[in-house]
Formats: structure tokens, sequence, C-alpha cells
């Protein structure tokens, strides 16, 4: 085996335990903190702070603008280059800070229409801060540079600081608008240490950037930054349309469920997708073939992985929710086993389109079938949440993810590309795989050891 086979390997199997094991951790502080904090607060009052975050995510989402992808697709293929390292970083920054202003803009006009009462006028803004942190963030970098324990080591330092804030100040219902406060503060106190130690390590030198190299790199980025904002048309706009029908206490209900669908998700699948993303774009711009076998082989790991744990949560949906949140969110019940079908269907979606399209430079293509899948998800919702509540809202997200699903793997196919192929999801051969991948990773410790 060659020496880069090796470094990859162990640097891939680096990333999966680090990450994995600090995202358990950080998943674990809620499950001590939200049983608690919901108790307090209450359906209505949980339903306000969540309603306000799906609001709010589409102003992140703009300054966000993809670079996690974009610009660690950049450092994937040329991160040993330290000049145009240093200049791609200073495009960033100063990128989001340009969309930071017009976005503080936007969200201060928008939020005196939307917030009905002075304590969410001050929830919305408390979360907006948010988009401090999101601006100094370098943990695209850090991706780029498949140096991920730091980026999960920054983002369990946020969680136990959080967590501890929040268990200390909200003791009364009406403190639940002093939440968001604190995860706002806390994030942007570890995004400024994130910056200036990524700074030091790495040597960053900041230089100027014109307006126009902004403007630019906008341009040129458009399309991953359209594909992610398509994409919450289906995932924090379901939340938006139903504050046009439900009352809040649904809202909370529905929020429930997510959220504890999105523990699993961050607990398992994320650590994954970060750690094969920059794994699997080094591939593809050394030779696409190598990159699409090696897509097609950690496929039925990952399918297999996540139907197992979806199965396992399905069963235990009604000691999950009751113990978790207690009786008052008793109808999330249903919203949960409904959703316990995303981690699977995401995952599926996460390697046909961000893992194989993007990497093949399908970005057109990749953003319009994200853009039809969000459009009839936001058609869709309109329909049954009208009629059905909250429990369509969760129907409407699976067939989503589903549509979006089959159209990318038919248009990968059309174009000789066919990720699928039912022999390797056999049961034997996904032990063998799985056996492969730790043999690469233990001969290779061996053989450090020797030397």
């Amino acid at each position: 085996m060659h020496s880069e086979d090796h470094n990859q390997t162990k640097n891939l199997f680096k990333n999966i335990l680090s990450v994995g094991l600090v995202q358990i951790a950080n998943y674990l502080l809620p499950l001590i903190s939200i049983p608690i904090i919901v108790r307090i607060i209450g359906p209505h009052n949980f339903g306000t702070i969540n309603y306000y975050v799906a609001f709010t995510a589409y102003f992140l989402l703009f300054i966000n603008y993809g670079f996690d992808y974009t610009g660690t697709r950049f450092l994937a293929v040329d991160k040993d280059n330290i000049e145009r390292r240093n200049e791609h970083f200073s495009k960033i920054l100063y990128a989001k800070l340009f969309l930071f202003l017009c976005s503080a803009l936007i969200f201060f006009i928008c939020i005196t229409f939307v917030s009905k009462t002075n304590d969410e006028y001050r929830v919305a803004v408390f979360t907006f801060l948010l988009a401090i942190s999101n601006v100094l963030s370098p943990n695209w970098f850090y991706q780029g540079m498949q140096d991920l324990t730091k980026v999960a080591i920054f983002n369990l330092c946020t969680k136990v600081i959080y967590t501890l804030a929040i268990l200390i100040i909200v003791k009364h219902q009406s403190d639940y608008i002093l939440q968001p406060l604190a995860l706002s503060v806390t994030q942007i106190i570890i995004s400024v240490i994130s910056f200036v130690l990524v700074i030091n390590k790495y040597k960053i030198k900041l230089q100027p950037v014109k307006l126009a190299a902004i403007l630019n790199l906008l341009w040129i980025d458009r399309l991953i930054f359209f594909t992610l904002l398509s994409s919450n048309l289906y995932t924090d706009t379901n939340i938006v349309i139903l504050g046009l029908y439900e009352t809040k206490e649904n809202i909370g209900y529905f929020s429930a469920a997510w959220k504890f669908i999105f523990i699993f998700l961050m607990v398992i699948s994320f650590p994954i997708s970060q750690a094969f993303f920059p794994y699997i774009a080094e591939s593809f711009s050394k030779n696409v073939t190598k990159g699409i076998e090696q897509v097609r082989r950690v496929l039925p790991m990952i399918v297999y992985f996540t139907i197992l744990g979806s199965v396992a949560i399905y069963f235990l949906a009604d000691i999950l929710i009751i113990s978790f949140y207690g009786e008052k969110f008793a109808p999330a019940v249903y919203v949960f086993k409904v959703l316990t079908l995303v981690p699977v269907l995401s995952y599926i979606n996460t390697m046909l389109g961000l893992q194989t399209m993007v990497n093949l430079k399908m970005d057109k293509a990749y953003f319009r079938i994200i853009l039809l899948g969000g459009i009839f998800s936001v058609v869709f919702n309109l329909i049954v949440i009208k009629f059905y509540g909250y429990k369509g809202g969760a129907w409407s997200w699976v067939f989503t993810e589903i549509v979006i699903a089959l159209i990318m793997h038919f248009y990968l196919k059309s174009k000789g590309y066919n990720l699928f192929d039912i022999k390797l999801y056999s049961i034997s051969n996904v032990l063998e795989e799985i056996k492969l991948l730790v043999k690469k990773f233990t001969h290779k410790s061996d053989s450090l050891k020797k030397i």
C-alpha cells in the first residue's frame, strides 16, 4: 500500500473518531439541559425560540454563503500554497463581513413586521447575534486543512459553556428570552478564540481585499449558496410556514421532535460527512474514477448504519420523547416517528449531492435539483400544513427528501455514474468493507510504531 493511501486512511479515521467522540459529548449535554429548560419555559416559549431560530437561519446561511464547502474544496486541492491560502482566507473573511452588514440591515427591517411582542423582538435580536460568530468562525479552514479535531473541540467548548450558562440563568418561564442570548454570546467568544488560533497556527497574513474581488468570489460561489438556500426551503421554511397556520405550541411540538432527530444526525451522520468531504474531494481532484469508487463503497456502510439507528429510535419514540421533554410534549411523538426516516434519506442525499455532484463540478445541476425540491416542499407544505398541521409538515419533509434523492440518482445515472450497486449492499460485503478500512488503519498504525 502506498504511503499516500496510508496517510489518507489515517487522517480519515482520525477525523471520524475525534469528531465523532466530541460530537457525542456535544449532544449529550443537551440531553442534560433541554429536559430541564423545556419543563420551565413550556411548549409555547420553546416554539417561539425555535420559530425565530428558523427565521434567523436564512440570514446566517447568507453570511456563511456555502464557504464551508467551497472554501474547503479550494484548500483540499491547493492547501500547501501559503500565498493563495492567505489570499483566499482574506477574501472569505471580508466577504462574510460584507454579507453581515447587508443581512443586519434587512433583518432589522423584517423583524419589525414579524415580531408580535417586545419579548419576541428581543428573542429575534438575541438569536441574530449568532451572525457575528459566523463572520469570525474559521471552521471551513480547519475542514480544508483536514484538522477537524479543532472544529470538534471548539464545538464542545461552546456546548459546555452554553449548557452551564442556561442552567444558571433560566429559572423562570419568562427567562426564556435569555436562552438565545446565552448561545450567541458563547458562540462569539469561542469564534474569536478559534479565529486567533488559526491565524497563529497557520501563519495567516490578512491581505487587503477590494470590493470587486469580494463580489467576484460571491459570483463564483453563488451556485453552492443558492443550493444551500434552496435546501432551507424544505428544512427551516417548514417551521416558518407552520407559523402562518399553527400556534407556537404546535411549533414547539414539531421543533421538539426535529431537535431529537437532529441530535441523531449530528452524533452519527455529521462527523462522518465532515470527515469524508475533504477526503473524497481530494480523491476526485486526482482521479474521478477513484472518487466515484470510494463513494460507491462507502455508501452501503452508511445506509446500513443509519437504517439500524433509525429503526432503533422509532421503536423507542414514546419513551424518548416523554422522558426527555415531559408529558406536555406527547403530541411530538407522532412527528418524531415520521422524521426517523429523515437521517437515512438525508445522508443518501449528502453522498449523492455534496459528496459526488459537487466534486464532479456539477454545481449547476445540483442547484437546480435542490431548488426543485425546495419549491416542491414549499408548495406541498402550504397545502398539507393548512389541512394536517404540524403532522403534515413532518410528512412533507420526508417526501421532499425522497423526491430529491430520486432526481439526483437518475441524473447521475444519465451521466454514467451509478452509485448504487446491489452487490455492494449484501451484508457480507459491507462487513468486508468495514474490515478493510479497519485493516488499513491498523496496518498504518503498526508501520508507524516500527519507524
